[in-house]
Order: C-alpha cells, then sequence, then structure tokens
C-alpha cells in the first residue's frame, strides 16, 4: 500500500511537471536552453578547470606575442656555439678550456659568470662523468680542478639539474640558507629524487649553485621556470634565482607558502628586499623578449681575444652551449628555439626588472564570474530584444572580454583566461539565436497554415514577420466588422442546379475575398452567402474603422456589379446587404486545445449583423453605425438612417447609409436633410417634407420609408427594425 501511494506521487508528480512545460510559451524555450547552456558550461568549467588549458595557453602566448618584452638588463649569454666547437674542438671540452674561459669573461669585466652545463671529472683532467656514489678521496690526493679555481676567483654560479632518474641520490650543497614559513609543508608536485652534480670542487669553490631544470608545457613550448626545485624535501634554487641573488648581495631566501592546493595557491619567494611571486609549483611565469634582443658573443671569440674590451664590463656572463645536436632547445611563446643558458639569461632579466606575469589564485573565479554574469546577461537582452541587438551584444561582450584580457596583461602583466568568457557567451549566443530562430520558423508557418485562409497576403506577411503581435489567450480589443447576406439566396438555391450554384457562389465569393484583401481585412467566417469580416484582429490597425468603412463601399460596389452581370445573363441574382459596426470585442482562440478558431465575441458583432438585417426594413444595401463613422478620418458622404431600436441593446443605435455618386449629384442629400431634421425636432410639417422628397425622389427606398411611418403616425428618429 505505502509503495502504491509513492508510485503514485511520483506518477502525478512527473505529470504536473509535464503539464508545467506543455504550457510553456515558445517564447520562453530559448530562454531556458540559455540557462540550461550557461549552466552546463559553468558546471564543466568549475569540474574540469584545466580542460582548457591548452587553449589557454594560446591566448596566453598571443598576449607575448603582441607585446614582448623590452630588456636592457645587463645579461649576455657567452655561446658555445658551432663556430666555438669548430675553433675549439669538439664538446665536450676539458676544464682547462672552461677555466679559460671563465677567466677570460673576468678579464672582460664580467660582474658574474655562471654555468648553465654540467661538466664532470675524469683522471687525465678531461671533462667526463664519475660515480657520484664514490667514496671521496682525501684531500691530499685529490688533483686540483683549473675549473674551480677560475670559479673562485669571481662571484661564480654553478649549474646543476635534478632528474627522475639515472642520477645521483648525493643533494647538491646549498651557498644561502633557506626558510620556508607560512601555514603549510612546502610539497611541490615536480619533486625528483636524484641529481646531476658537477665536480665537486666546481661545486662547493662557486658562490652558488641553482637548477637547470625547465618543465616545457605538453605542446613543447616553455611559459614558467621554477625558480624553485625540491629533491626529497629539500628546496632548492634555480641558476636565475641564484645570480639574481648574488646580484643582490642576499645571503638566504625566504618562501612563503599559503594554506591550499599546491597547484593553484600561489607562492612567494623573498630574495633580499625584492619579493617574487610564484605559482603552486615554485614557477615564476616568463614574458619572453625577442631571441635577438639579449646580447650574445661566441665562446671562440671571447677566448681569442676578439671580444670587445667592454663587451661584458658590469655585465653578468650566462655561459651556455647552443650548438646544433648538444642538449636541447625549447619553444617559447614566440616560436623561438632556446637552448637553457638563454632561458635563464631571459628569466634573470625579467627578475632584474622586477615585472613578472602572474596568474593570481582567484583567476579562475574571476573567469567563472565573468562567464556567468556574461552569459546572464545575453539571456536577459534576449528576453528584451533579438535580431541585430542580440548580435551586437554578444559581439560586443566577447570582443570586451577579450580586450579586457589584453589590457589587464599589458598594464598590470595579470594573465586572465578571456577564452573560457568568451566561448561561454558564444555558445550561449548560439543557443538563444538557433532556438529563437527555429521556432520563429515554427510560427511562422504554423501562422500561414492557420490564417492564410483569413488574412490578405500583406497582413499574412506582415503576421509571419512579427508572431509577436497574436495573441491567442484572450484580450478585450476595439475592432471593426463588416456583415453581408446575399438577398434572395433561398430561392436561387432552390432553382439552381447544384454544379451551377457552386460555380456561381464561388465566383460572387471571390469578388468579396479580393475587396476585402485589398483592404487588409481578416476573413472572419463564410456562412452560405454571408460573409463576416473583421479588422484589427489578430492584428492591431489603428485606422480599423475607416479601413471598415472604406471596404464596405467597395463591397457594395463589386456585389452590385456583380449582380447586374448575372441579372443581365438571366441569372437572378440578388443584391448584397452590408452591415457596419464598431466596439470593444473580445478576441482569441477559441477552439480549445486542439483545434485553432481565432475569433471575436461581443455585442458589437451582433450588432454588426442586425444593422445587416435592417436593410431590409428600411430599403438600404448599406447600414454603417455611427460608432464606425466617428472613428473614420475620412468618412463618406452619409445621411442618417436614424436611431435604431435593436433586441438585446438598452440603447438605439445610430445608423447612417451613404449617398451614391448619383444621389450625390442631385438634391437628394438636400432635400432629405431638411426632412429628416424636422422630423427629429417633431416638427408638424416633418411629413409634408418627405411627402414632396418621396414625389421627387420616388426611387429612394429610405425616403419613402419614413414616409410611411409619418403616415402611420410615429415621430422622431427612434424606430423598431423588429430584430
Amino acid at each position: 500500500m505505502i509503495r502504491a501511494r509513492r508510485y503514485r506521487g511520483r506518477r502525478h508528480q512527473t505529470q504536473g511537471l509535464y503539464r508545467t512545460i506543455m504550457r510553456l510559451r515558445l517564447s520562453q524555450i530559448p530562454t531556458l536552453l540559455g540557462l540550461l547552456a550557461l549552466g552546463l558550461l559553468l558546471a564543466a568549467q568549475i569540474r574540469f578547470p584545466n580542460a582548457m588549458g591548452w587553449a589557454r595557453h594560446l591566448v596566453f602566448d598571443a598576449y607575448i606575442a603582441a607585446g614582448p618584452a623590452v630588456t636592457d638588463a645587463p645579461v649576455t649569454v657567452v655561446s658555445i656555439d658551432e663556430a666555438s666547437l669548430t675553433r675549439e674542438g669538439p664538446w665536450p671540452w676539458p676544464p682547462a678550456r672552461l677555466a679559460a674561459l671563465v677567466d677570460r669573461t673576468r678579464d672582460l669585466g664580467a660582474s658574474i659568470v655562471a654555468l648553465a652545463l654540467i661538466p664532470s671529472e675524469r683522471g687525465d683532467g678531461a671533462l667526463t662523468a664519475a660515480d657520484p656514489n664514490a667514496a671521496s678521496p682525501t684531500p691530499a690526493a685529490q688533483p686540483v680542478d683549473p675549473l674551480a679555481v677560475s670559479l673562485a676567483r669571481l662571484p661564480s654560479v654553478m649549474g646543476f639539474a635534478l632528474t627522475h632518474s639515472g642520477g645521483s641520490a648525493l643533494h647538491p650543497p646549498r651557498h644561502a640558507g633557506l626558510a620556508t614559513v607560512g601555514e603549510r609543508d612546502l610539497r611541490l608536485p615536480g619533486r625528483l629524487p636524484a641529481s646531476l652534480l658537477p665536480p665537486a670542487q666546481a661545486l662547493e669553490l662557486a658562490a652558488g649553485a641553482g637548477a637547470l631544470n625547465v618543465f616545457p608545457d605538453p605542446d613543447g613550448r616553455l611559459r614558467r621556470l621554477p625558480l624553485l626545485v625540491q629533491m626529497g624535501d629539500a628546496l632548492y634554487p634555480s641558476l636565475a634565482a641564484e645570480v639574481f641573488r648574488l646580484r643582490l648581495g642576499a645571503g638566504s631566501y625566504l618562501v612563503r607558502a599559503q594554506r591550499g592546493q599546491a597547484a593553484e595557491t600561489p607562492i612567494t619567494l623573498k630574495i633580499g628586499d625584492r619579493t617574487i611571486r610564484l605559482n603552486g609549483n615554485g614557477e615564476v611565469w616568463l614574458h619572453f623578449a625577442p631571441r635577438a634582443a639579449l646580447p650574445r658573443i661566441s665562446a671562440s671569440r671571447v677566448l681569442r681575444d676578439e671580444a670587445e674590451d667592454d663587451a661584458l664590463r658590469a655585465r653578468i656572463a650566462i655561459i651556455g652551449v647552443e650548438a646544433a645536436g648538444i642538449g636541447t632547445a625549447i619553444a617559447s611563446p614566440l616560436g623561438e628555439r632556446l637552448a637553457p643558458a638563454e632561458i635563464h639569461a631571459q628569466a634573470l632579466a625579467q627578475l632584474m626588472s622586477g615585472v613578472h606575469p602572474w596568474r593570481p589564485a582567484w583567476a579562475a573565479g574571476a573567469e567563472l564570474t565573468v562567464a556567468a554574469a556574461g552569459g546572464l546577461l545575453l539571456i536577459g537582452i534576449a528576453l528584451w530584444r533579438r535580431g541585430l541587438w542580440l548580435v551586437v551584444t554578444g559581439a560586443g561582450m566577447v570582443g570586451s572580454v577579450i580586450a579586457a584580457g589584453y589590457l589587464l596583461f599589458s598594464t598590470q602583466r595579470l594573465l586572465l583566461d578571456p577564452l573560457s568568457p568568451a566561448i561561454t557567451i558564444t555558445v550561449v549566443y548560439v543557443v538563444l539565436a538557433l532556438s529563437s530562430y527555429l521556432i520563429s520558423e515554427h510560427e511562422r508557418r504554423w501562422v500561414q497554415r492557420a490564417f492564410a485562409r483569413y488574412l490578405s497576403p500583406a497582413l499574412l506577411q506582415h503576421l509571419t514577420r512579427h508572431p509577436e503581435q497574436l495573441k491567442l489567450s484572450g484580450e478585450r480589443r476595439e475592432c471593426s466588422f463588416i456583415m453581408t447576406d446575399l438577398a434572395g439566396f433561398t430561392p436561387l438555391v432552390e432553382q439552381s442546379e447544384p454544379e451551377a450554384l457552386v460555380d456561381l457562389l464561388n465566383r460572387y465569393l471571390d469578388r468579396l475575398l479580393e475587396v476585402i484583401f485589398a483592404h487588409q481585412g481578416t476573413l472572419d467566417r463564410i456562412v452560405g452567402d454571408a460573409v463576416s469580416v473583421r479588422f484589427s484582429a489578430p492584428v492591431h490597425q489603428p485606422d480599423h474603422a475607416q479601413r471598415a468603412v472604406d471596404c464596405a463601399l467597395a463591397l457594395d460596389h463589386a456585389a452590385h456589379a456583380f449582380a447586374t452581370e448575372m441579372r443581365q445573363a438571366g441569372v437572378p441574382f440578388g443584391e448584397t446587404r452590408i452591415g457596419v459596426h464598431t466596439g470593444e470585442v473580445i478576441v482569441g482562440n477559441f477552439g480549445g486545445s486542439r483545434h485553432l478558431d481565432y475569433r471575436a465575441f461581443g455585442d458589437a458583432i451582433n450588432t454588426a449583423a442586425r444593422l445587416e438585417t435592417a436593410n431590409k426594413v428600411v430599403g438600404t444595401r448599406i447600414i454603417v453605425s455611427a460608432d464606425a463613422c466617428a472613428r473614420c478620418t475620412e468618412p463618406a458622404p452619409m445621411r442618417p438612417i436614424g436611431d435604431l431600436l435593436l433586441k438585446g441593446k438598452a440603447h438605439p443605435v445610430a445608423a447612417l447609409t451613404p449617398f451614391s455618386a448619383d444621389e450625390r449629384a442631385s438634391e437628394l442629400p438636400r432635400d432629405y436633410e431638411r426632412a429628416y431634421r424636422a422630423m427629429q425636432h417633431l416638427e408638424p410639417n416633418a411629413r409634408a417634407l418627405f411627402e414632396t422628397c418621396a414625389a421627387r425622389f420616388p426611387d429612394d427606398a429610405l425616403t419613402r420609408f419614413h414616409r410611411e411611418r409619418l403616415r402611420a403616425g410615429e415621430q422622431g428618429t427612434a424606430f423598431s427594425v423588429g430584430l
């Protein structure tokens, strides 16, 4: 029992949700789809924050390419290039040659020398690999390393590397203190278990030692350089950081690590009085300068005294191998391939400038906020305006986000990703635009199917372009109506053959419909020979009354001409009676949920129908209510019929009928107006005036009607037509 109740409860909830969805207006679907797309995109960015990392890196590369660094730092690369190997001998060079190179850089005035390479030691004094785990010989037995002697003569830094395998378990020495403070123990994600070390004497006698490690991104490009590396629990500075420390004369490093995930929480590295912001991996973002912007000199020219005397004066010399096939050159965001010496030289120049690109910890949250705000703003705009407004707004927001991202980089060196917000806004725009287009097409086809039989082509085209003007749920609106009926239609049906009657009636209706659509009227319905026409619904027409009166006059002319043609052909075709009225009605779809029947309900329709029928009583072909005439901006010449007392109406309806062209050319308007005024004011000569008018115009049925009323003893302009 309990399970059954739960099942029924869930079923009712599902049915309720389904009914709610089905009640949604089509215009709300783009908004809901836009919100759904925005929510999914934001959730994906939160769940997979690095999914677009490659694209983010390309954007940052574009920033650097658009504004590469400009450097004037006193840093020079002493390059062991192809020319040096050709002139001085192949690599590896013996210690004596490297020592001579260090001595010559000192003689040329270099303030600091750094070796961005890892030499090793062998017994004959050449450079080779040694067993890093072998016991150290006694100082007396250990040969003197000429490279170590040269390094000891000036401030110098030796390079080493940490590695995953193939190295030594020995830790490199630290020549400066390194303290870690903060709310967490620092554990860099790239901790390495082994080291590749230069000869011990050179490493000990140098003023500093720094890691040469670089970690390119998966696409092979280098964008960040670790200023801190970790072997076990010990932290070590990079070569660039160690040279910078010697340049500042600092004796220690201070590392501050905040609580949080290592990849997201920044680290600050203090060297002397300089504080450098690092990411959670201990890396600094590099703002590369073009390779040609950094001075370089061939090692061979230094060794052979071919360099200018001031080539290295008061400058920092970074010695490294740049010859092809030796070492690894890594691509920069500028598309150039750089050797380790060039990379550390660029990093050192950036450290000396004090300006570093950085990506703050709040960057991802800010990008997510911008994406959400942009998407919501676009959805809000779509609720108000679509089409060109949506295109301009979407393109403007995407352009603004991209421009703001580059502006923040160029002025503040902030690395904020505009791509995620731009993609989010673009996808939301595409969803809004595509769903709006599909719904618009659906509405257009639906309107065409539903109203093609009832509207003129021009009005139908307008409605398909502006379906929002069609309101099916119901509303009160002032409209004008025309009702027509064919006199003598029943006898005509009885006398005619079916095929002939159908053809005759269709030809007659075609004439009327042509006139109706020419005045942009809406065909409400056709019942036999009777036609009902509506103006100002479904499309609002401010001049609906004028259109209705003009259409009625044109219908009368067309119907009278058709009847004349038929009678001349021997067909007893009657005249068409027309009633016109204006009033407030309720319009909407009254066909249920499965059938469209856009109709109007109200007293105005009944009044128009009774005015049409009243033509039989007063002898006219057209009766127009005073309410319709009063709303015409250019009323046709008309004469009053009187105040008609209609069934169901508390007050009489003032009615008028137009003069024909022949009547306007005669004296009928003057005589009729004089007689009608007398009747209106209950003057005793009213009957005599109508008698005279009827005698002069015996074919005027309306004059004869009033004469007979007055003969019967009636007075005034109000009378009942029995309808």
